[in-house]
């Protein structure tokens, strides 16, 4: 893991922890049936949640679980994303499981399943109204997208629709109530909604092989950050995107 993970190193371990003890069911692993491994690296969604708190107050065992509830959403979002589509690909005996449509889609839901367990397991169902909404959204921006796919050309003000829907909303989401967990007032947990906002819009152009859109939203994001309090973990939230603005810079040499 990279070191703009360092400082919170220890409550991403509690989120593991969490995340692990419903990742076996009584079929076997869910790594069985779904791509899970890919997306185990990606601690973006929990580790702003946490660096918000840590900004506003401090990471309590009720933070680390909404970490892992939105971990879960990412992961579930992620797993129903890369659904092969391809009629003609036969589910048997022989082929892989998580290569088809229908256990992924099993997977994907039971992850959403997990995030509505977690927040009862730890008394933070007031997020069930907000983080519902969020799930509304990424499934509606994701049924634009795989309209788009079948349309071909896809108008740019639509692709920023569809990042906003299935990524940027996630992030504010994160910021926001990381947040307001922690204690932040009104106006802050609008200003940490705009960061993660504009953090998602970023990460999803890079996804969406859009990644020349990507710089604007991060610069948007270094905005916000200043109006947040300074200390440490705003520096640290600073140095989390400048990791992902150099990442970008590095892929575009590399296509380059």
């Amino acid at each position: 893991m990279h070191d703009v993970f360092c400082p919170i190193t220890g409550d991403l371990a509690g989120v593991r922890e969490r995340m692990n003890r419903y990742y076996k069911i009584r079929a076997g692993e869910i790594k069985e049936f779904a791509h899970l491994e890919k997306y185990a690296e990606k601690w973006i969604c929990p580790a702003l949640v946490l660096y918000a708190a840590r900004i506003n107050g401090k990471v309590t065992e009720k933070v680390v679980s909404l970490a892992a509830v939105f971990q879960f959403i990412y992961q579930a979002m992620m797993i129903h994303h890369n659904i092969n589509e391809d009629c003609q690909i036969r589910e048997n005996a022989c082929a892989d499981p998580r290569d088809g449509c229908q256990y992924p889609v099993l997977a994907g839901d039971y992850l959403y399943g997990r995030f509505f367990t977690t927040l009862c397991e730890w008394d933070i169902v007031k997020y069930l109204g907000p983080l519902s909404e969020i799930i509304c959204m990424i499934n509606e921006g994701s049924i634009k997208r795989l309209k788009c796919q079948a349309g071909g050309i896809v108008n740019p003000a639509v692709r920023r629709e569809i990042v906003r829907l299935e990524m940027a909303e996630l992030m504010a989401g994160c910021c926001r109530m990381g947040g307001e967990e922690a204690g932040a007032d009104r106006e802050t947990q609008q200003c940490l909604s705009g960061f993660g906002s504009a953090v998602g819009m970023a990460l999803g152009m890079v996804e969406n092989e859009w990644p020349d859109q990507a710089e604007k939203y991060f610069r948007e994001a270094m905005a916000h950050l200043e109006m947040l309090a300074p200390g440490s973990d705003r520096e640290n939230l600073r140095g989390l995107v400048m990791h992902l603005m150099n990442r970008v810079v590095d892929s575009k040499k590399m296509v380059g």
